[in-house]
């Protein structure tokens, strides 16, 4: 699949190369969905996975954009980002758990169900949403200002998706 994006003809608009490289990190959501929904998956290898999705992540974040971002805006307005962007995952969390996603985080029975636990379906695609913005944010001005989508984003993005 990478191969085939790579090959996108220059000519085509922007925002289409930006969608086609936003539904494969995506995909991995639905990857991950289908290998969890017909194998039982232990709860340690489901920890690994995560642990191992979110560490690509933050990696991604700290060698790539963080550095770009620094070398780009300074300290001040790249500090500035990185907290408000914390800031508002923080309060989306918070507000996420108020709304019924309290055990979204559960593995195995422990998770409720949405007749169990109202609204609960509803805050998690609610955060789904929220934890896909910034993620396709990346993807989109990477291509605006270089013309090039940033591999090690697009993958990192897409291994953090898997759990």
């Amino acid at each position: 699949m990478l191969g085939l994006l790579a090959m996108l003809p220059d000519s085509w608009p922007k925002w289409f190369a930006a969608a086609l490289w936003g539904c494969f990190a995506g995909s991995a959501l639905v990857l991950g969905a289908g290998v969890a929904w017909f194998v039982k998956v232990p709860t340690r290898v489901i920890a690994g996975i995560m642990a191992f999705g979110s560490g690509v992540l933050i990696s991604a974040l700290s060698f790539e954009l963080m550095d770009e971002a620094y070398r780009n805006g300074g300290f001040e307005a790249s500090a500035l980002g990185f907290l408000a962007g914390a800031a508002v995952y923080t309060l989306a969390n918070r507000i996420l758990t108020l709304w019924g996603a309290k055990h979204r985080k559960r593995s195995g029975e422990q998770q409720p169900s949405e007749s169990q636990q109202g609204g609960s379906g509803l805050a998690i695609a609610v955060g789904a949403l929220l934890d896909g913005i910034p993620e396709s944010m990346v993807i989109g001005l990477s291509l605006m200002k270089g013309g090039a989508v940033s591999m090690v984003a697009v993958i990192a993005i897409f291994l953090s998706n898997v759990p």
